[in-house]
């Protein structure tokens, strides 16, 4: 071969080369990135192949078998839940529609001290069921307890802490990311800090975190905070505080010192972190009314407790007293239900409504008499209305807070439930960034994605960037809006125009398209 006809073949190939487009499964193109680090925004396309994401640039001449058009809209990460409780029912409800119309793609769930206490077993049903979304597990210190020792008010022995260990190291054997505790819920109450420090040394040989709802997030919130501080310091373990509050008016304007608490202990060198939903009301079952010891054991135990004159008295006055650190004067509006299967009319209802409509007068008694009757009769949930949103904005802002739900799987038009499982992170763009400008949207989004992401350790998800898994949300920041309200909770939030769930849509121009893509994360031991 001669050397024209060989140059005249090199720029044949070349040319050949250079015509043919690179082809994508999906093409998102004309949007603004915020790629979850806090950096601006910046004009990008982006490539998937399969379920990652292998190109960011102008790929204005690639072809695609689906290309989106993001043209005026932000394309950020899918959004980390740190704080679910869907495992209690994504198998039954495994669309997570109000999760998706969110831009929500990853939960990290078991959390509060509960959990299912066979993770292996879970994330098998998980991947036979097929779910929309992502979801990661903490194990329940909680389940763990109530497994071996029911829900006696009492230490455990050396034989059941040999067993609750067997338990932790099986869940962290099966992929947990860490140990979840919840000590304002029974029999979690009952177990002193040095069986937490016991099951948090299992849970390190894994590389885990543990995570608490506190044993108070009221008037004694600093020693609550030290506690969980205590467990850190004794394991060499990452602390994760859930939900950060202050509640109740003796514990108003308290955010100042449980955050100048954490950051003099991460100076120190500890590693502890916090969450937070954008609501100055929290929700939880009816039982945080009453003094731990009377919830003590089964149903059957509180009837008889009540039986006994006495006793009955006692309980009653307990409650009163747990009241009353939750309002300012007679304000029994603080306490609204919000699932009681019983009597399904009293839902939505607070406490002041219900005395009202029964001609009772609007006292701490009374409403005391109604809690009793509410519990009797099988309990129920509540929302409590008991933060400020001066402590709310100042937790917010702190650079270690992410943003989360404390939500779950809800099921359309079913009970008053906190609008937090349908609004949380269109309500932090909306209200927060947008109306109130308390974060800026590149921070807002930081705290929901590579944030959160580090906390547990995922290295492949909660940033836009070459390599990582495709879990993308796109919305309008000029529209993006929650909907739901404490009275009206029922509503989907808007301005979520595709959601992608490792590179599969699950969400195509606000339209949910059915596919399950969606995978159980086993933490990488």
């Amino acid at each position: 071969m001669n050397r024209l006809v060989l140059v005249i073949l090199m720029l044949s190939i070349n040319t050949s080369l250079k015509a043919t487009p690179q082809k994508y499964d999906v093409l998102i193109t004309g949007g603004t990135i915020i790629d979850g680090t806090g950096k601006p925004g910046f004009q990008a396309d982006i490539g998937i192949k399969k379920d990652v994401i292998v190109s960011i640039g102008d790929l204005s001449s690639a072809l695609a078998t689906r290309t989106l058009d993001a043209s005026e809209h932000v394309i950020s990460p899918g959004f980390i839940d740190l704080h679910s409780h869907s495992d209690r029912n994504i198998l039954l409800r495994p669309t997570a529609e109000n999760n998706i119309r969110q831009g929500v793609t990853t939960l990290l769930a078991g959390n509060c001290g509960s959990s299912p206490t066979d993770l292996g077993k879970f994330f098998n049903s998980y991947e036979e069921t097929g779910v929309t979304l992502n979801m990661a597990m903490l194990i329940g210190h909680n389940s763990i307890r109530r497994q071996v020792m029911n829900r006696d008010n009492r230490h455990a022995t050396d034989d059941e802490m040999s067993q609750m260990k067997v338990l932790v190291n099986k869940a962290m054997e099966d992929g947990a990311f860490g140990l979840s505790s919840g000590l304002i819920y029974i029999p979690g109450n009952f177990a002193p800090p040095g069986e937490l420090v016991e099951l948090a040394h299992t849970v390190k040989q894994y590389s885990g975190i543990y995570a608490t709802h506190m044993r108070s997030e009221g008037k004694n919130i600093i020693e609550a905070v030290n506690e969980s501080i205590e467990v850190g310091r004794q394991v060499g373990i990452p602390v994760h505080i859930s939900h950060h509050k202050v509640a109740g008016p003796d514990a108003w304007g308290l955010s100042t010192k449980t955050l100048a608490l954490i950051d003099k202990t991460n100076a120190e060198g500890l590693d502890i972190s916090l969450d937070q939903y954008p609501y100055t009301a929290s929700n939880t079952n009816l039982g945080v009314l009453f003094p731990t010891w009377a919830m003590a054991g089964d149903h059957k135990a509180f009837l008889k407790r009540l039986k006994e004159p006495k006793t009955r008295q006692k309980i009653k006055q307990g409650v009163i007293e747990v009241m009353k650190s939750q309002r300012s004067g007679d304000e029994l509006w603080r306490i609204q239900i919000s699932r009681y299967k019983a009597d399904e009319s009293l839902e939505g209802k607070t406490f002041e409504d219900i005395l009202k409509e029964r001609d009772l007068e609007v006292n701490l008694e009374n409403a005391a008499e109604l809690a009793i009757e509410l519990q009797q009769s099988g309990g129920g949930t509540g929302i409590y209305h008991i933060m400020q949103d001066t402590d709310v904005e100042q937790i917010m802002r702190h650079p270690l807070t992410s943003v989360a739900s404390d939500g779950s799987g809800v099921a359309w038009q079913v009970g008053n439930p906190h609008p937090r499982n349908y609004g949380t992170y269109p309500r932090t763009l909306a209200h927060y960034v947008r109306d109130k400008k308390v974060l800026t949207i590149e921070e807002a989004v930081r705290k929901m994605t590579t944030l959160p992401a580090s906390r547990v350790g995922f290295t492949d998800r909660g940033k836009i960037a070459v390599g990582m898994k495709a879990d993308i949300a796109v919305w309008n920041p000029a529209s993006i809006q929650d909907h739901s309200t404490f009275t009206t909770p029922h509503q989907y939030s808007t301005g979520m125009k595709y959601v992608i769930v490792n590179g599969v849509a699950v969400l195509l121009d606000g339209k949910m398209t059915g596919e399950r893509p969606g995978k159980p994360l086993r933490h990488n031991k």
